[in-house]
């Protein structure tokens, strides 16, 4: 601040010394607020980094204005910058070594302060230094005191750090001696400065003085750090090992019993602590007693020996003990027992385990059929664990040695077994696992299987083996008829007819049965291995692996367990019709899907040729009837026709021969007679084709239109087709003719699976709804979601030679249709959909229950 706001007593307080130097000071205030931020005994890694990466650079610094002092005018001092390298030493040291530098930074920083705390004694002296002896050594008053202040802040950091190994854990204080360690390290620059100041005749001292001043304090601190940390190692130790003894259940009592000692391992141990059990009999405070069968030499007063005792704890429980007793001190006056205890608790339990562990072991074997042995090799003798060879299905004793074993055993199993104890030896393993079967007395044939762990002596020989007989015959009965299920399942399906193919979760094939090698062309070879897309034709090739990402994400099924009408790819190229039906399996973590593939190329030839003959005959019978109807109106319209052609005739003979006009009169009168006599005949025949007599009854809605369901759908089975009905429960009965009503829905529903055959399979749907409208009259609907009926169409739907089929339809249905539903009174409607496909509606007379009942 005096450099800053030029405060001349700031900058310099005694007279006669210079000001201190600007880049000094920054370089003392850069290292002492690093050392505020960084030097702090618990802080983060990476921020003491950052510290000592500053304080490397203040060391440069200090160097750099070090070599200025000397070439630069008026610089500062060279001391000064010299102490400030050296703090900054010190202080990197602390940062970067720890613990392991801090006796070396401790030294570095005492050295500073000896050196500056000379200085200030001389520069406290007097304004006017007395001669010349102290100009070497010239430093500004205010750098010194600021020198002086952080190395008496470091030496303190790096004393506590060097001897913080040393202090006992629980100690809130340094020991005294440690705590003077900081003083006694300056010592000798302390004395010095006190006998400048004191004795006012005395010279500043010269610089030999001056050096071994500093060599006096690298002495004596250095034994002071070697004493004290050895001191206080000793004591460390020493209060570790009291501190680890006082953990341990240890009591000292008198020669009367009486407890001058009571560790924190008996206050865990017994629950009471050691001001419930100082200066009281510990046989009494524990009601302490020899623990039954064990010896009766204890006593309350026994000074040596070990015995099992029963104690009682502060919560009441019993506690089984062993206690050591050992008599300590010379003084036989007052002589102390070390009474040590240990808890037999956790020994007794884990006897009591490991008896239970035996029997869950036997219980084990019996419950698994194991046979637990020991083979002395060279004796031969065999040992079974608590008797389990009844467990294999022998009687006790059968097995004693492996002599009356190996007889027992199939000659090809006992080779094979030798074969591999032979490689066991040779080898030197220290187990081997074997399979045999055993003949039993009344001679069946157990299958056994096992293993064992070897043991050597020093020369390598097999001296024991120690295993487990495991009887697995039922797993063998059941893995051979498991064998013979896959092998007849393996015959069936290599001779269905369909084709079988197996593909996991990510489409690649696992299996290609011989049907889906002549179906597709393909050898097995060819295709395991590789993604199923590769027998799909182009519209689900592309798309079959989202297909399958698509089920496994959701779990939505749109295959599975629907059967599917698609095309193929043969090996060739060309397309095959088929129909896919897929399933699911999922078996140790593993997802497989089989799929089951028939062709239905010629199903589909043989269908396409019987429509076709359907068409033809029904295009022969429609000739025929129109043949009929010829004929008929030939015979019927032939006599009038015949008679107007005659009296017409008969009327231009009279106009050229006599033109009697009223004999013209009379033949045109008999033409008109003929003529209407030939409408009327047109009319009646008309009335024959497209009118019969109806009989109204009541007849039940639902029923009359599953029957005419049922009706359609006869031929239909290998249409995907979803029906759907919605029947109004106040729709029930109507007043009709049945099997007219039946004939209408018949036309309209082929009419609509007709529309559906562009709609893919698994999206058909027709919908049958009824409903009550106006009244007493019920509207039936056949709606469907096909491509719908063309406006054009639309508009003359109900015309004759009106039809949406082609050429190969009359256009007739439609208007017997409406006809028929006229007949009735009702009414035949027909619209698009907003959403796609087409719905026809007519109306009925409904009735009441009741009245249909009448």
């Amino acid at each position: 601040m005096g450099w800053l706001f030029a405060i001349s007593w700031l900058r310099s307080p005694i007279a006669g010394f210079a000001d201190p130097w600007p880049p000094s000071l920054v370089a003392i205030a850069i290292l002492a607020t690093t050392l505020v931020l960084f030097a702090r005994p618990v802080v983060d890694a990476r921020i003491r980094r950052i510290g000592a990466a500053i304080v490397a650079v203040v060391i440069v610094i200090a160097a750099i204005l070090l070599n200025l002092t000397f070439v630069v005018p008026n610089a500062g001092s060279p001391v000064s910058c010299l102490l400030i390298f050296l703090l900054s030493t010190s202080a990197l040291i602390q940062m970067r070594a720890g613990r392991e530098g801090a006796p070396i930074a401790a030294m570095i920083a005492a050295l500073v302060i000896s050196f500056a705390l000379l200085l200030l004694a001389g520069q406290l002296l007097a304004a006017d230094v007395r001669g010349a002896t102290i100009q070497p050594w010239h430093i500004p008053i205010i750098t010194n005191v600021a020198a002086l202040t952080l190395g008496i802040g470091l030496l303190l950091l790096a004393t506590q750090h060097a001897l913080r190994a040393y202090r006992t854990e629980g100690d809130e204080r340094w020991p005294i001696a440690l705590r003077a360690v900081p003083t006694l390290m300056v010592a000798p620059a302390i004395v010095l400065a006190i006998e400048l100041l004191v004795f006012d005749s005395r010279d500043f001292p010269v610089t030999a003085e001056i050096w071994g001043m500093l060599a006096n304090t690298l002495i004596v601190g250095s034994v002071l750090l070697w004493s004290v940390a050895s001191l206080s190692r000793h004591r460390s130790k020493i209060s570790l090992y009291a501190q680890s003894l006082d953990s341990e259940p240890i009591a000292f009592v008198d020669r009367d019993g009486r407890i001058v000692q009571w560790s924190r391992g008996c206050a865990s141990l017994y629950g009471f602590g050691a001001d419930e059990a100082i200066g009281r009999l510990k046989h009494k405070l524990l009601a302490s007693r020899a623990a039954p069968g064990e010896s009766a030499d204890w006593s309350p007063t026994a000074s040596q020996g070990s015995f099992q005792i029963i104690e009682t704890g502060k919560d009441g429980r019993e506690l089984r003990l062993l206690e050591r007793r050992q008599k300590i001190g010379d003084d036989d006056d007052a002589p102390i027992t070390v009474l040590a205890m240990t808890d037999l608790g956790p020994l007794m339990r884990a006897q009591v385990a490991r008896k239970d562990s035996e029997e869950r072991l036997l219980l084990a074997a019996q419950a698994h059929r194991i046979g637990i042995f020991e083979w002395d090799v060279a004796t031969g003798k065999l040992a079974w664990f608590a008797d389990t060879e009844p467990l294999l299905g022998l009687p006790a004793g059968t097995l004693t040695d492996y002599e009356s074993w190996a007889e027992r055993i199939v000659p090809e199993d006992l080779a094979v077994i030798r074969t591999r104890m032979e490689a066991v030896r040779e080898r030197q393993l220290d187990r081997f696992s074997f399979f045999y079967r055993l003949t039993l007395a009344d001679g069946k044939m157990r299958a056994i299987e096992g293993s064992a762990r070897c043991f050597y002596d020093s020369d390598g020989t097999l001296v024991r083996t120690l295993g487990v007989n495991i009887d697995v015959t039922d797993r063998v009965e059941q893995t051979a008829q498991l064998v013979a299920r896959e092998a007849q399942l393996r015959s069936i399906l290599e001779t269905v007819p369909s084709a079988m193919v197996v593909i996991d979760e990510r489409g690649t094939i696992l299996s290609f049965s011989p049907a889906a090698e002549r179906l597709f062309g393909y050898a097995v070879a060819d295709v395991v291995g590789r993604n199923v897309s590769m027998l799909m034709g182009d519209e689900h090739r592309v798309r079959h692996d989202d297909y399958l990402d698509h089920y496994l994400r959701t779990g939505e099924r749109r295959i599975i367990g629907i059967p599917q009408i698609l095309t193929a790819r043969h090996a060739d190229g060309s397309e095959i019709p088929i129909e896919l039906h897929v399933g699911e399996a999922v078996y140790d973590d593993t997802r497989v899907f089989t799929g089951f593939i028939t062709d239905l190329t010629e199903r589909l030839q043989t269908e396409e040729r019987f429509q076709q003959l359907s068409n033809e005959l029904t295009q022969i019978g429609r000739v025929n009837a129109m043949g009929e109807l010829g004929a008929t109106l030939a015979h019927e319209l032939n006599q009038p026709l015949a008679a107007i052609a005659n009296h017409i005739a008969t009327a231009e003979v009279i106009l050229q021969t006599s033109g009697d006009l009223e004999r013209i009169a009379g033949q045109l009168q008999s033409t008109r007679e003929q003529a209407l006599r030939a409408g009327e005949i047109i009319r009646r025949l008309r009335g024959f084709v497209s009118r019969r007599e109806i009989e109204l009854r009541a007849e039940p809605v639902e029923e009359t239109i599953r029957e005419a369901s049922a009706l359609v759908l006869v031929g239909h089975q290998r249409v995907d087709l979803a029906l759907h009905y919605d029947f109004a429960p106040d729709a029930q009965l109507m007043l009709a003719d049945k099997i007219q009503i039946q004939q209408v829905l018949v036309n309209l529903m082929r009419n609509a699976l007709e529309a559906l055959a562009v709609v893919a399979a698994e999206h058909r749907r027709i919908d049958l709804v009824t409903r009550r409208v106006e009244g007493d009259w019920i509207e039936i609907s056949v709606c469907d979601n096909g491509p719908g009926v063309d406006e054009p169409v639309l508009e003359q739907m109900f015309q004759p030679f009106n039809s949406s089929k082609g050429e190969g339809s009359m256009g007739f249905g439609l208007l017997i249709c409406r006809r028929i539903v006229e007949a009735h009174g009702g009414t035949m409607s027909a619209h698009n959909n907003k959403g796609g496909g087409s719905t026809f509606r007519f109306t009925v007379p409904g009735i009441e229950p009741g009245v249909g009942e009448e």
